[in-house]
């Protein structure tokens, strides 16, 4: 735990530093981060963007506890929100388990922050009614940036409980992959090097969670390069049926996009890979997780000895998240029957 929080050391479980820019404006955000989207993503590349992303970003996590208290359970626990948090490209430090729903101005001075940004779709205490930032706002520190349309938690677990649901296919959910939000989440990217070690992953990726980010991270310590094929929704759906994937081609686009662990993202991805796609792409290692491995699909990659298959040991899957909601399906649905889709 670093030395910020001094007082406040019962309020929350940790302070994980990422990574340590001293002399620069020190950024709060805060949030559950539940079921972690690209949404939610761009609230933290707008906060860092503000300042020409030269700041030291932090988010604050609520608890478990309180997430429960103010809304309903959970989809993800603290250690998977956490995880994937950390995971994102513009997140410099995490202090998760905060037991505060409304931010209290003293709290964020003891981690030394300068600024405080959310969405413009701030809420209230379900206890009190009070704005949850209003003794931020008293002294100057809340920014404001536009909420992301298009794409929420909420929307989310519909298409879950909802297993007729397509919209997400089709309309405005389906035009989210753009040139012009593409080059925004990937700003701070660079092209390969000829000394880079590249690593090339393939998949779904559909609702990322915990055991993708652990995925993901080993891919980034075996190599320095990682480049991730995403499959389109055509071959995603002939995989996982019934109106799958959850997330359509452009939310895990750019969802992954917004992995710090990932430098490039093929678009609509082939399964496996070629002796070609290996050369042309001057691949050095191809990496798998355990789960589902088709070995006819890397045949190349085997037996040029490239290709690495890795354990994460979580045992965490889509389906796994899908039937946490479906448990839950009436809290679910009374909770989102509050909500404006």
């Amino acid at each position: 735990m670093a030395s910020f929080g001094k007082g406040f050391e019962n309020q929350f479980k940790h302070h994980l530093v990422k990574n340590t820019k001293p002399g620069v404006p020190r950024i709060w955000v805060d949030g559950c981060f539940d079921m972690f989207h690209w949404g939610h993503a761009n609230v933290i590349r707008q906060a860092a963007a503000a300042f020409n992303y030269k700041c030291c970003l932090c988010v604050g996590l609520h608890s478990d506890k309180t997430i429960t208290t103010q809304k309903a359970k959970p989809v993800m626990n603290e250690e998977e929100r956490t995880a994937a948090v950390l995971a994102c490209e513009w997140v410099d430090e995490v202090v998760d388990g905060i037991v505060w729903w409304c931010t209290p101005y003293d709290f964020v001075k003891s981690f030394n922050i300068d600024y405080v940004v959310h969405g413009d779709d701030i809420v209230c205490d379900a206890v009190t009614g009070k704005n949850c930032y209003w003794e931020i706002q008293e002294h100057g520190m809340l920014k404001l940036v536009p909420r992301t349309e298009g794409v929420s938690t909420t929307d989310l677990i519909y298409r879950m409980l909802n297993p007729t649901s397509q919209d997400h296919w089709t309309g405005y959910r389906h035009s989210i992959l753009s040139i012009d939000k593409i080059r925004l989440f990937s700003e701070q990217k660079r092209s390969p090097k000829k000394d880079d070690t590249i690593v090339y992953l393939d998949g779904v990726f559909d609702l990322l969670h915990i055991g993708h980010y652990k995925l993901l991270k080993h891919a980034k310590e075996i190599g320095s390069y990682v480049i991730v094929g995403v499959y389109d929704d055509v071959i995603a759906n002939k995989k996982l049926g019934i109106n799958y994937p959850i997330c359509n081609i452009g939310e895990r686009v750019m969802s992954l996009l917004a992995c710090g662990y990932v430098d490039n993202v093929v678009i609509g991805a082939p399964e496996g890979i070629t002796k070609e796609m290996i050369e042309k792409m001057h691949i050095n290692k191809v990496l798998h997780g355990k789960h589902e491995y088709n070995e006819l699909l890397y045949k190349d990659a085997i037996e040029m000895n490239i290709m690495d298959v890795y354990d994460s040991g979580s045992t965490v899957t889509a389906l796994d998240i899908i039937n946490r909601i479906k448990a839950m399906h009436d809290t679910y649905e009374e909770r989102n029957s509050k909500k404006q889709r």
